[in-house]
């Protein structure tokens, strides 16, 4: 995960109070954030974009800017040091990914403050219009929520905090900026109302941030500056990219690219104009309301922006409080507190949510729309426990005991495969997601009706659940075609069939293939392993001739035991042998071990 250093001066400023360095840090573990250590920073300015970049102190000075990309052949000049904490990112809690948040939450905790914070959000009169062309395919990428955010002038270590929040909300919910990208612009260089449109590869150029010698098309920009080259890949099936524009014609940024250097954020710069666009719309609207709950605590005002798309508008942002209800008495029961219903309102005070009693033991808690990770009453659960302190929370023993033992088909699953490497094979791991061609087609099998099929699978590939482990072995011997034979090798998983008996409707069993490859392989050498196997497992069965499509006729067999066939195995079929581009006979097993549901 990636790691943030939070200045300790900037954070007590903040906070309003002096507090010790290892009062803070304390505070922060119990918060759940995983503090690394603590730290001195040396801050050097990026020439090009005047973003302050830290470095440690024994680390050398930077060459090249985190934020605009910007390389140069000489160091940066320092302008300052600071001391700092360093914390690995919770992926879960962005709220908590900057100075701003910390402060917050840390009110709380301390007892400088409790409740929810009151947001207020004022009308800027801005619009945005949003091109129909980003909804096609071609071009996709139609969200776009945006605000208007009045900010104390930025120093040195402000500007650096948001850019530092920008970069980390990239990484937390909008995956490296696929899912969602920001931008933050100085609102004195901009003429709304904007236009977020479409433009041709080749087509309107503009002076990218961190390069303000030059004017750039996009392709340009994707081919040459390093944001392009790092981020190219999220616009590589594009045939028209998404660009914003202001009234006077004026680049504002390349979604999800890079931002223009005329309209980049300065020292001094007092108010901003910031927008999110992405894929999905809630990403972007998480980014944008994380984003502008942090910049009200380090001292801004927040005003909403009117997106118009199509027929629609959607005002943004909207910062007002979500709810969820729970119980009293599960909670204290879930986490084995015992605390008064008076206790457990003071400590959701504590952790900055709101509490109304509803009848009962039932409580309205009001969180403030940052809090994107309250999805459940459990998640209120866990601010509950840690406002009380897991270190005030005393070990204790359960009053009774069990025994652990495995399950059945893990007893049989271990001394199948000790006997397996016994004889010689090697084990692999195959995906239980397949397709219909490699899992049916491949292997001359009809599709049949039994198998689950996946509702919304990610890729045609991980479209059905397997009912058998032919696949894994036949493309395992496809990848190691050019190895020495012969070669041996088994599995040791779980296959599943639509059942209507099932508790599920999905029956699964711990099926055991195993598969050989060479020049002299045959059903004679399939059938030896088998039988050391069975005599090992204590298995028996009879052997009956049988037809399979996929094993040559008169070369296959099936295993029947007092519940029915227990095993098929024989020599893969030629038609078979040539889907997967091999040239020796291979010699095929796939063995009944148990029921799992």
């Amino acid at each position: 995960m990636p790691v943030i250093s939070i200045g300790v001066k900037r954070l007590n400023e903040l906070l309003g109070r002096e507090f010790e360095q290892d009062t803070l840090v304390k505070s922060l573990e119990q918060l759940g954030c995983d503090v690394e250590d603590t730290v001195e920073l040396d801050l050097y300015r990026c020439p090009a974009c005047h973003t302050p970049n830290d470095k440690l102190k024994k680390e050398d000075p930077p060459r090249r800017c985190e934020f605009c990309g910007h390389e140069s052949e000489q160091s940066f000049i320092r302008v300052g040091t600071d001391r700092a904490i360093r914390l690995d990112l919770l992926a879960d809690r962005p709220d908590l990914f900057d100075s701003g948040g910390l402060s917050r939450a840390l009110k709380g905790y301390l007892g400088l403050a409790e409740g929810l914070s009151g947001f207020s959000v004022k009308k800027s009169g801005i619009s945005i219009t949003v091109d129909p062309a980003l909804k096609v395919r071609e071009s996709y990428r139609p969200h776009f929520v945006g605000a208007v955010v009045r900010m104390p002038p930025l120093d040195n270590l402000s500007l650096r905090e948001i850019m530092k929040l920008q970069e980390n909300l990239h990484w937390g919910i909008g995956r490296d900026r696929k899912l969602a990208s920001i931008g933050i612009y100085d609102l004195a260089c901009l003429t709304p109302p904007f236009r977020y449109t479409v433009v041709e590869p080749g087509g309107r150029s503009f002076t990218p941030l961190g390069m303000a010698e030059r004017e750039m098309t996009p392709r340009e920009i994707l081919e040459h500056h390093p944001k392009g080259k790092l981020y190219s890949s999220l616009l590589e099936n594009h045939t028209r990219y998404p660009l914003l524009i202001d009234s006077r014609d004026q680049v504002l940024s390349m979604p999800p690219i890079i931002n223009s250097d005329q309209t980049r954020c300065r020292i001094g710069s007092a108010d901003l104009f910031v927008d999110v666009t992405g894929i999905f719309l809630e990403p972007a609207v998480n980014c944008l309301t994380t984003l502008c709950s942090a910049l009200i605590e380090m001292g801004g005002t927040i005003e909403s922006v009117t997106v118009k798309s199509g027929n629609r508008s959607l005002v943004t942002p909207d910062l007002t409080p979500r709810s969820i209800e729970v119980s009293y008495r599960e909670a204290v029961n879930w986490l084995g507190l015992q605390i008064k219903p008076e206790r457990f309102r003071k400590l959701l005070r504590k952790m900055r949510l709101e509490v109304i009693p509803r009848g009962g033991d039932r409580h309205e808690i009001r969180y403030p729309a940052f809090r994107t990770d309250i999805r459940h009453p459990v998640d209120v659960y866990e601010d509950l426990a840690i406002g009380y302190g897991y270190h005030n929370i005393r070990p204790r023993l359960i009053p009774s005991f069990t025994v652990p033992r495995p399950r059945r088909e893990e007893v049989i699953s271990g001394l199948a495969r000790e006997v397996m490497v016994g004889m010689g094979f090697y084990e692999i791991m195959s995906l239980q997601l397949q397709s219909i061609q490699r899992h049916f087609k491949n292997f001359l099998i009809p599709p049949g009706k039994d198998h689950v099929v996946v509702k919304n699978p990610k890729t045609v590939d991980q479209k059905i659940l397997r009912t058998h482990l032919k696949t894994g072995i036949m493309e395992t011997f496809q990848k190691n075609r050019r190895m020495a034979v012969p070669q041996k090798i088994f599995e040791i998983g779980n296959v599943s069939i639509l059942d209507s008996r099932a508790p599920t409707g999905v029956a699964e069993f711990r099926h055991l293939a195993f598969g050989m490859i060479g020049p002299k392989t045959g059903y004679a050498q399939v059938r030896a392993v088998l039988d050391a196997l069975l005599r090992e497992l204590e298995m028996q069965g009879e052997y009956r001739e049988a037809e399979d499509p996929t094993f040559i006729t008169g070369r296959t067999a099936r295993l029947e035991g007092e519940n029915g066939v227990m095993a098929r195995l024989g020599e893969i079929h030629p038609r078979v042998l040539n889907f997967f581009s091999l040239a020796y006979p291979v010699g095929y097993c796939e063995l009944l071990l148990t029921r799992v549901i």
